[in-house]
């Protein structure tokens, strides 16, 4: 029989190279004589705070780079009984993440959660309420925060399981933390430029349907009552179809001079329909919407729009939830941003006749 040693790695190389173990914490601290507990005070302390000697902090520190130790993900999971993991809940029943102005407050989110260490996960609840109290129940979240009003069903989990949570433009409970917009105040802003600039007959849109979100409420009343003390006679606001809605103004006994559309998308569509009639805006009407978001700058004519400022809401957010991440026993509180008029030319004078 043949003798000669066959060394898989060159006479196969077909063969995968041996795999790499990877260095433990225990490697560390053997390699450098020293107790687990030392080093993982030196890898998990600030080094003013570290009761180790600087030059054993520097010497851990070397060893680590040297040996290529990582800390295990889910061994600091279990030490610390945190998973490094925040569920952005929502129960918007259109797209994979809430359009709009959630779109500006998630961007500013995930930025600010990866700077303190933190993952965003996405979770949408519409349609799906068991599978959201499964994952929310099963401790793979440190926190939460909600884009919106969350189902009771929801909020009952968060509660139950004691999960640091902040709502963010949300209907609820003082018991909850929360970042909220002065609707009342900004549409008060609006009415009073409209009614200022001389229109006597202006009509409220609220959408396709009944929306019972704060927000719509106190837009749709705020309207209502800023007409009656000026001495005008309101509309009533309307649920419907945009291309209803611009029919009924057109044609209707009401005949507005100007219009004021509850959210940004559906009045850049007011936009639209009236072009395609013939109509110009701000010359034959006047066009204002909420939301100073993508698209409301680029449409003919740019829109005057009510700011509700999401980045400074997701930073407020992130603020509260890091806190109570740190001390759950926190008292809630409760966050309102002020929202402001911006004016473009889709709004003037209306025409004397």
């Amino acid at each position: 029989m043949d003798d000669t040693t066959i060394n898989p790695a060159i006479d196969n190389p077909a063969s995968p190279p041996p795999r790499r173990t990877r260095a433990t914490l225990l490697d560390v601290a053997r390699h450098l004589g020293l107790s687990k507990a030392t080093v993982s005070k030196v890898l998990n302390m600030t080094p003013e705070l570290c009761p180790v000697a600087p030059a054993t902090q520097q010497r851990v520190r070397d060893a680590v780079a040297e040996l290529g130790y990582r800390p295990s993900f889910q061994a600091r999971s279990l030490a610390n009984r945190r998973t490094g993991m925040v569920a952005i809940a929502y129960e918007a029943p259109l797209g994979a993440v809430p359009r709009g102005v959630y779109w500006d407050v998630v961007d500013r989110l995930d930025e600010l959660l990866g700077a303190n260490g933190l993952c965003p996960t996405f979770i949408h609840t519409h349609g799906r309420h068991r599978n959201a109290t499964e994952m929310l129940g099963e401790e793979r979240f440190d926190a939460c925060i909600s884009l919106g009003t969350l189902p009771k069903s929801v909020l009952d989990v968060l509660q139950a399981e004691n999960i640091p949570t902040v709502l963010i433009n949300a209907d609820a409970d003082p018991i909850w933390s929360g970042v909220n917009v002065n609707d009342v105040g900004g549409c008060e802003q609006l009415m009073r430029h409209l009614i200022g600039l001389g229109h006597k007959r202006i009509a409220y849109n609220a959408g396709r349907y009944a929306n019972t979100h704060s927000s719509a409420i106190d837009r749709a009343t705020t309207y209502t009552r800023m007409m009656h003390e000026a001495g005008l006679e309101p509309d009533k606001p309307f649920v419907g179809s945009v291309t209803e809605f611009v029919d009924r103004s057109i044609t209707g006994p009401y005949k507005p001079t100007a219009v004021v559309d509850f959210e940004h998308w559906t009045a850049v569509i007011v936009l639209q329909q009236l072009w395609k009639r013939g109509l110009r805006v701000p010359d034959d009407m006047s066009v204002a919407t909420f939301n100073d978001v993508y698209p409301v700058t680029l449409v003919i004519p740019p829109l005057t729009t009510v700011a509700v400022f999401p980045p400074e809401m997701s930073t407020a957010a992130v603020q509260m939830l890091t806190e109570l991440i740190d001390n759950p026993s926190l008292p809630p509180r409760r966050v309102v941003f002020e929202e402001q008029l911006i004016v473009r030319e889709s709004t003037a004078a209306p025409k004397t006749s």
